[in-house]
């Protein structure tokens, strides 16, 4: 929550009456910022604009960034890099949905936006979760073996824009998560070494469930298991609806994070388990994106996305046969 006197933020929501857009909007409310415009180009839209009395419009031309602070965008991922191009050509500071954007070739138009490395945020909410610290900073300074990551997102149905071919399937619009915070944890550029996809669970045309094996140039091997679920867990993050594991060995250790829990085996003997509150990683991003509008730093860079978006494009080519696997990284944004 804002505690400092002054007007509060003002935020545009682009997007706002999406799963996750719903989600910023009640989440900036709460953090203290004022949810000045909500942008849908249908009625969907209205009654959220009328709880938060903000200014319903249509498209983005019409935002002023003089009028506001901030503006998060939570679209379908291939329509959001241009819109968050434009955006910041114009001035804004922006927060986008994860992932930058559905592939590197998407992406860009983004790496050629004004101030793309100060004005943009991309919105992976692990690093908003007190674990991932706690994570980040055990495994500095260790002789890491493996990283083993399972990634569920509760879905009823596949349809709508996750259905889309071009969307990527769950490695990009679920596992990309895990892909963004480990590869954020390890230098160089991974070697894929063999990717498996089905769409056998709902039988839709993109992948539904992806296991991934890749070798960072230090021998860190990292295997990701994600996929879409019609059965929701008894507990999970996103209130419920995302269970998520992330094991790391060490041969000082291991480490495993699960949900809202974290658990160490030392090698000399010790173990000890740490439980977390829940975590309301929307009001957690939000309150990290004030301070960034603010004139802060983005917690997840454009460059730090896009390797990410990098390595999913690699995980996926290596389903087909003749797939190039090795991963080309673009130098780091200066």
């Amino acid at each position: 929550m804002l505690t400092a006197a002054g007007p509060a933020p003002r935020v545009a929501v682009v997007g706002a009456a999406g799963w996750a857009g719903s989600r910023h909007a009640r989440a900036f409310a709460a953090a203290g910022a004022k949810v000045a415009v909500l942008v849908e180009k249908d009625e969907r839209g209205v009654a959220l604009a009328q709880k938060f009395g903000a200014q319903l419009m249509p498209t983005t031309a019409e935002l002023n960034p003089e009028h506001l602070d901030l503006v998060v965008v939570a679209l379908p991922t291939t329509v959001q890099p241009d819109i968050c191009a434009d955006l910041l050509n114009r001035g804004f500071r922006v927060l986008t949905e994860k992932p930058v954007a559905a592939d590197a070739e998407g992406a860009a138009v983004l790496a050629a936006a004004s101030g793309v490395n100060e004005r943009l945020m991309v919105g992976y909410t692990l690093h908003q979760h007190p674990a991932a610290a706690q994570v980040t900073q055990w495994i500095r300074g260790k002789n890491v073996i493996a990283v083993s990551v399972r990634s569920v997102a509760h879905k009823q149905n596949v349809n709508s824009w996750r259905a889309d071919p071009k969307e990527g399937g769950v490695a990009v619009v679920n596992g990309i998560h895990a892909i963004e915070l480990v590869s954020s944890w390890f230098d160089g550029d991974p070697k894929v070494l063999a990717t498996s996809a089905s769409s056998s669970l709902y039988g839709s045309p993109v992948p539904e469930h992806v296991v991934s094996t890749l070798e960072f140039p230090e021998g860190v091997v990292f295997t990701l298991q994600s996929y879409w679920s019609p059965w929701q867990e008894p507990q999970g993050l996103n209130q419920g609806d995302w269970s998520l594991t992330i094991d790391v060995l060490a041969s000082e250790g291991r480490m495993s994070w699960t949900n809202d829990s974290l658990r160490v085996w030392e090698r000399d003997g010790g173990h000890y388990e740490k439980t977390f509150e829940p975590s309301d990683l929307f009001l957690r991003q939000a309150e990290a994106a004030l301070k960034f509008c603010a004139g802060g730093t983005p917690p997840v860079t454009f460059a730090q996305a896009l390797r990410a978006t990098q390595i999913a494009d690699a995980v996926l080519a290596a389903a087909t046969p003749s797939a190039e696997t090795t991963l080309p990284v673009a130098s780091p944004q200066t």
